[in-house]
């Protein structure tokens, strides 16, 4: 075939044109768009408290847009904590009986494991006896085995609180040991001015993100294997948003020291706006730091997901949230209620009560299958937990779903690599639900706190530009082609 030189000049000008727009084409498709709200950033750790922050008790108020001016100031007397009229506390508690924690005792207790309750710090009581650990005080440098408001005593019972005769409830791991870390009050507050307008406030409670993380560090120092945070912080979500970078550097650093994170999915409230289905208007932290923690959603007593537990796609799973029963702080019984600082009589209702039934069963994962990172234990209580969709589904009001601790202990999983400590294949027993369906549901079997449409952006792109690739090399074969068959029969 002979090509004339001027045609053989145009095909190789448009050849070179094609090449230039695709080349000045590509960076821009593969670039990815803004962060989306709701995904985190990459961790940036420098921004980890130092040890010596970390152990530097009382804190001091130091964020980008107050600054303390005066030391802790106690808002309300602390209250003696009394039970909800109407709740039988002998009884076996619904929660754990639909649960089934006595049963899922029998593979394992909790021994040898640490679980830090980073909270309002964790009254002695009779039922932790001889397994409690100071991990220091925040606010006022007390000690972590002082709770005015209450919560963090709850939360330790429901994790670790020992058998008693005198009821049948009983933690979910009651031979762990708690690990005390007062940390938040809302009996306390600190006396604030704005950097902007130089007017004087008054935080709302003692404790923020920044304590919250320092305190994470010093329970990975203090050795705990897992960490309960019920506790939880809402910001607008964002595009290209960042927020407690310092939080999500002391999880991340948690984790991979082999420490579980355990965090609450948060209530609604004024500041934490419920999120729409498919939409992120409220980010909740740490929980949205979903690659590093295990993010905990309420059920109501139907199983159902309970209307005041925060939505969102780093939500990855769920245990009972309502009506729970737990330790009393400040006398040797048991509560199904907490005094706040408004002096009002609330029941144990929240994320906050739903968290430590996870703690407790990461606790139980823990001892049962000693050779799990602390990755894999997480996974392991993802995807043995039920969802009403179906196993392995996943959706942003209660995650993977359910959690099941007897599944958790006793599944076979195929991707861990080992078998289960005893060599049985034992089948996966799982607790019978009543009204349990979640409405939004996606597949995300992966621990990225982003959805599938999230991800599928980068893998599209990567597509078009190999396609691309493969476009331009068969054009640059077809003029190399079109050139040498021109040099061997001449010019036309």
């Amino acid at each position: 075939m002979r090509v004339s030189g001027r045609r053989r000049y145009s095909l190789v000008a448009v050849t070179a044109t094609v090449l230039y727009l695709a080349s000045a084409g590509w960076p821009a498709a593969a670039q990815p768009s803004a962060r989306p709200p709701g995904v985190p950033p990459a961790v940036d750790m420098s921004a980890l408290p130092t040890p010596a922050s970390a152990g530097a008790m009382p804190y001091l108020v130091n964020n980008p847009a107050t600054r303390q001016i005066g030391p802790v100031v106690q808002q309300a007397p602390c209250h003696p904590q009394a039970s909800s009229s109407g709740q039988n506390l002998a009884g076996e508690p619904p929660a754990q009986r639909q649960l089934r924690i006595r049963e899922a005792q029998r593979y394992a207790t909790g021994r040898g494991q640490r679980v830090a309750v980073i909270d309002s710090g964790v009254q002695p009581h009779p039922r932790l006896l001889g397994r409690m650990i100071d991990g220091g005080d925040y606010i006022e440098n007390r000690t972590g085995l002082f709770d005015c408001d209450g919560h963090g005593t709850t939360v330790a019972g429901l994790i670790a609180a020992a058998p008693d005769a005198s009821s049948q409830f009983v933690g979910v791991a009651p031979a762990a040991q708690i690990v005390a870390i007062r940390q938040a009050s809302t009996f306390y507050s600190v006396p604030l001015r704005q950097l902007d307008t130089g007017e004087q406030t008054r935080s709302a409670m003692a404790g923020d993100t920044v304590s919250m993380a320092r305190a994470v560090v010093r329970a990975v120092q203090l050795g705990a294997t897992v960490i309960n945070i019920s506790e939880a912080a809402c910001f607008p979500a964002e595009p290209d948003q960042v927020n407690a970078p310092d939080l999500q550097a002391a999880v991340h650093y948690a984790v991979e020291h082999n420490a579980v994170v355990v965090v609450a999915a948060a209530n609604t409230s004024g500041s934490c706006k419920q999120n729409s289905p498919g939409k992120v208007t409220t980010i909740s932290s740490p929980g949205w730091f979903d690659s590093d923690v295990l993010t905990v959603a309420a059920t109501d007593g139907k199983g159902a997901p309970a209307d005041f537990s925060i939505h969102g796609p780093w939500v990855d799973v769920a245990a009972p949230g309502t009506d729970a029963v737990s330790l009393a702080a400040g006398r040797s019984g048991l509560t199904s209620g907490l005094v706040d600082s408004r002096g009002q009589l609330r029941p144990l209702d929240g994320t906050s009560f739903a968290v430590p039934y996870v703690a407790g069963l990461a606790a139980l994962v823990r001892e049962r299958f000693p050779h799990l990172s602390a990755r894999q234990v997480m996974h392991r209580i993802e995807q043995t937990a039920q969802h009403g969709a179906g196993p392995r589904r996943r959706s942003q009001d209660v995650g993977y779903g359910m959690i099941d601790p007897i599944a958790a202990l006793t599944a076979v999983l195929p991707e861990e690599g080992r078998p289960q400590r005893d060599g049985a294949a034992a089948a996966a027993s799982t607790a019978q639900l009543s009204g349990f369906q979640p409405q939004q549901r996606d597949d995300r079997p992966n621990r990225d706190g982003r959805d599938n449409t999230d991800r599928a952006l980068p893998r599209t792109v990567a597509l078009v530009g190999s396609a691309a690739a493969l476009l331009l090399l068969g054009l640059t074969l077809v003029v190399v082609h079109v050139v040498k068959g021109h040099q061997r029969h001449g010019p036309g």
